[in-house]
């Protein structure tokens, strides 16, 4: 028997709603961290352009962001 079935095996034994719970939050990490998409190259300069303003000083306070975000979204 291998490691997977193991496995399914142990947890279908399990009756305890708050453990299956735990597992389930382990499972579910553990497939968004596989399943997460590659950045292309125009996201990871955007990022780059955010991290050098941000150490430039040019940031606004989250009230003001909401209120640019807003605006732009009323275009």
């Amino acid at each position: 028997m291998n490691t997977k079935e193991r496995i399914k095996e142990r947890v279908n034994d399990i009756n305890d709603p708050r453990l299956l719970n735990e597992l389930l939050k382990v499972v579910e990490l553990e497939h968004d961290i596989e399943h997460t998409p590659e950045l292309s190259d125009i996201e990871k300069k955007a990022i780059d352009e955010g991290i050098t303003d941000a150490d430039a000083g040019n940031l606004h306070s989250n009230a003001k962001a909401s209120q640019l975000v807003k605006q732009w979204l009323k275009q």
